[in-house]
């Protein structure tokens, strides 16, 4: 059995055997504190998620901890306190083995025994080891040892040498013998095509993992897990890399938004994103839009639906679409989708209040999993009404049973809940999840109330992500104009600020924050504070509260290449040709299908904002301001960041774009970029640098293979020559005919002259002939230059070949007859008889000689026939 974190650290120690025993002595030291750390951290990752946060409160003591002490009454907390009754079925195993009473032999009382008596060779004061103890012990004397050694003492060197010994006899019984060290660790990494990398630090490879190097669809966030109960726990407060060059874990320091992390084996120390831990670990108090806690008469039917919060706008068109999906007979399942703050959990109570005059439902239950209230002065957490399963089933049991049927002993409230979504005492029965993405498991949840759910009972989500699709989604976006305005003018008067407001600035307001409502609000409260309008882009920078509230969930749940896409549209602060930004995407990933997949979630997402030119069809794709804002803050402690500003060096290649600019559409970015490129190539940058952006633009926006080659063509170099003809024939290859297809062909015809690629050149002349609208003599000078390659019996003209150049030439001389000259007459006798069209030949010379009877070709031609002699003739 190996686990690669602390064997590293064991390494350590067995180096330091050969410097001195003060040395080996200390390193068995923070060997143990890494042991005793990574026990406890792994514990904690045991706790399942609950609506009291116990895991949380746990990680936000650890970041905190200022010395070992403190770890260990974590421990306690999660063995035995409140926290243990949230510990994972599969983690009793180590919850047994670190609090049962063992008895000497067992190896949890020798590895305690051990510890005990490294401490009485240092003379250190202890508690003492009865004949029975549990594991909880060695930790508590092992917090002794530390702290009259490394933290207060002054160590002997004899008496560290003989207690170093038995420490590392302790460490080995419990290294190689707690179960917690035998499951599965790995170090998950998703990349950029949405599967993971899989890097395993236990030796344990029995596949637990292996899924995750297929699937696309399951969502972690990139760190150390452990797998139980069928499923990775993450490892929080301790961090590696792919590679598992090192391991860091939590050292306390908590200071701001950045804790300490410290590599016992290498003595390096940096900063973890402590962001995730300022919220307040204590009891939140409830939700503003919580459900009441019975069921009372609305109308014609029983609700628990809190009240709409007073300032309700109302969204006329939203709240018709949403109440016929309501009351009509099918969509089972309906999905009221937006962003955070856009007014979903408004328009819901809203309409369902209109419900209750209806007869449609005789019960609406109110079931909300929101952690966090928009307030006006910010984002407030608070605690969810229900998070899990369980907690639905006994919160709606509440609603309609009497205590003493919940508290019969056969009674199981899941399952009573699952037959009242099939056939409710309330029949028919509207059931709200509010805030659904913020259950504990929201994807098996959704999928457990589909399995259930039956009409005439119907399910209403109000959600932020997509996953959670129903029967029918209704998306919530911005407000109208009129809305807007109408919640401007409302809010502003209630906070006594009407006579600020300047009706400029309420159009930017609008316009900036996309009439999205709660984001109004905040900014009209930042009048109120600074008691003057201010600079609106400033103003939404400084709201990081306000913009983690509305987007880190969403954006947390956005595949990497998604994310990527984000963070690039975040650093060039402009429209960009959606092509564009794909093809610098797939420049750097190489993922062509996670690359459009990811754009495409952007705009699902209603992160990003996309504008269609009417000049070419082609999408422009933006940040909104407020998205913008975060993005950037995002881009600046993402690993990534040096890799984006690469890419997006690319996209400013193209020039920053208006919504004037982007009316010109995409051939004038393309034409921009290969300007700034030809630049850049003529100072000695490689081609190649730009070529597979380039190509991929081309791919889809078939014109940009003409303009490359043109620009290859005036580099007047062999290589530029061979590369404008495989640019052109990709042109052409998928061109509809066009303005620019006779160009395309005519300098097709020049590069293959240029390449000495004659049968080409004539082939690009042919094709470009039998296109409409080319002038009679451009056709005819086509066909001289046939007759002319087959006189000179060149090799490298096919005979067959030359037969139907000839025949598709005359098809097209002679359709327009009326426009012949005696030259052109001759040429296509010369064509027909290329052909193997003798007869037709000598009517083509007839003809020529009966309007320019001295033609010096069609008497010559008419030599060949054997027809000078005949009468008329010449």
């Amino acid at each position: 059995m190996k686990h690669a974190a602390m064997d590293q650290i064991f390494k350590r120690v067995e180096n330091s055997k050969s410097e001195s025993d003060f040395t080996y002595f200390f390193s068995l030291l923070l060997a143990s504190e890494a042991l005793a750390k990574t026990i406890i951290l792994g514990i904690v990752a045991s706790i399942v998620d609950s609506k009291d946060r116990d895991k949380y409160r746990l990680e936000s003591q650890l970041v905190r901890a200022d010395g070992l002490g403190d770890w260990c009454r974590v421990l306690e907390d999660a063995l035995t306190g409140n926290a243990s009754q949230f510990l994972l079925l599969a983690a009793r195993v180590e919850q047994t083995e670190l609090t049962k009473l063992c008895k000497r032999g067992d190896w949890q009382y020798e590895a305690a025994a051990a510890l005990k008596v490294a401490l009485d060779h240092l003379s250190i004061d202890a508690e003492e080891l009865p004949t029975k103890s549990d594991m909880k012990r060695w930790f508590r004397f092992f917090v002794t040892l530390r702290n009259k050694t490394r933290g207060h003492g002054a160590t002997q060197p004899q008496n560290a040498s003989m207690a170093a010994e038995h420490i590392a006899k302790s460490l080995d019984l419990i290294y190689r013998n707690f179960k917690l060290f035998q499951r599965p660790w790995v170090h998950l990494h998703r990349n950029l095509s949405g599967k993971y990398r899989v890097s395993y630090i236990t030796e344990d490879t029995s596949l637990d993992f292996t899924y995750l190097t297929r699937k696309q669809d399951i969502k972690l966030d990139n760190g150390m897990y452990i797998f139980m109960e069928g499923a990775p726990r993450r490892i929080s407060l301790m961090e590696t890399d792919p590679e598992l060059n090192d391991f860091f874990i939590a050292n306390g320091g908590m200071n701001g938004k950045k804790f300490e992390l410290l590599s016992y084996c290498t003595d390096k120390k940096y900063f973890g994103d402590g962001s995730t831990f300022l919220t307040p670990s204590g009891t939140l108090p409830p939700s503003e839009t919580q459900g009441k806690g019975e069921l009372l008469p609305q109308g014609n039917c029983l609700s628990n639906l809190p009240e709409l919060q007073k300032g309700y706008v109302s969204r006329p068109d939203l709240e018709a679409d949403l109440f016929k999906l309501l009351m009509n007979d099918r969509h089972p399942i309906v999905t009221l989708l937006g962003r955070g703050g856009i007014g979903k959990t408004s328009l819901a109570l809203k309409v369902i209040q209109q419900m209750y005059t209806e007869s449609r439902y005789q019960g609406t239950v109110w079931l909300s999993s929101r952690d966090v209230d928009l307030h006006p002065t910010g984002p407030k957490p608070v605690r969810p009404s229900v998070f899990s399963l369980e907690e639905m089933g006994k919160y709606y049991a509440n609603l309609v049973l009497s205590p003493e049927d919940i508290n019969k002993k056969e009674f199981n409230a899941r399952k009573y809940f699952e037959q009242q979504l099939q056939q409710c005492d309330l029949n028919p029965c509207l059931f709200i999840f509010d805030n659904f993405e913020t259950t504990q498991s929201p994807i098996e949840i959704f999928k457990w109330i589909d399995s259930f759910i039956r009409l005439p009972n119907k399910v209403l989500i109000t959600t932020r992500l997509r996953e959670f699709n129903g029967d029918y989604q209704l998306e919530v976006g911005g407000m109208t104009d009129a809305e807007a305005r109408l919640l401007v003018k409302q809010t502003a008067m209630s906070l006594g600020i009407i006579s600020l407001l300047k009706e400029n600035y309420i159009s930017d307001l609008i316009k900036e924050s996309e009439g999205h409502p709660y984001v109004m609000k905040v900014l009209l409260g930042e009048v109120v504070k600074n008691k003057r309008i201010g600079n609106i882009k400033q103003i939404v920078a400084g709201t990081e509260d306000v913009l983690t509230a509305l987007f880190e969930r969403t954006y947390a749940a956005l595949s990497p290449c998604s994310q990527r896409a984000f963070l690039t549209l975040s650093a060039w602060n402009s429209p960009v040709p959606r092509l564009a930004l794909e093809a610098v995407l797939f420049n750097s990933t190489r993922e062509r299908s996670e690359v459009k997949k990811g754009i495409e979630s952007l705009l699902q997402y209603s992160m990003a904002e996309v504008y269609t030119t009417r000049s070419d069809e082609q999408d422009f794709i933006s940040l909104p301001l407020i998205a913008g804002v975060f993005g950037r803050k995002k881009l600046n402690i993402s690993p990534s960041k040096g890799s984006i500003h690469t890419d997006v060096e690319f996209l400013q290649m193209m020039g920053p774009s208006g919504r004037n600019d982007m009316t010109l559409g995409v051939d004038r970015k393309l034409k921009k970029f290969i300007s700034n490129m030809s630049r850049q190539v003529d100072s000695g940058v490689e081609y190649d640098n730009f070529k597979s952006i380039i190509e991929f633009i081309c791919q889809s926006y078939n014109k940009g293979w003409l303009i490359i080659a043109r620009w290859h063509m005036g580099r007047e170099t062999s290589d530029g020559y061979a590369a404008a003809k495989e640019a052109l024939n990709r042109f052409l290859e998928n061109d509809t005919p066009s303005e620019d297809t006779v160009g395309a062909w005519t300098l097709l015809e020049d590069a293959c002259k240029k390449t000495g690629d004659a049968i080409g050149g004539l082939h690009a002349r042919v094709e470009c002939a039998c296109l409409p609208n080319i002038s009679y003599d451009y056709i005819s000078e086509t066909g001289n230059r046939i007759n002319s390659s087959i006189f000179s019996k060149d090799d490298i003209f096919d005979r067959e070949q030359m037969k139907d150049f000839s025949i598709r030439i005359l098809n097209v001389l002679s359709q327009r007859i009326s426009e012949a000259r005696p030259d052109d007459y001759s040429r296509m006798a010369w064509l027909a008889l290329h052909s193997g069209q003798e007869s037709v030949a000598i009517q083509y010379v007839k003809d020529g000689l009966a309007i320019g009877p001295e033609n010096y070709h069609l008497i010559s031609i008419s030599k060949r026939l054997g027809i000078a002699g005949e009468s008329g003739l010449s």
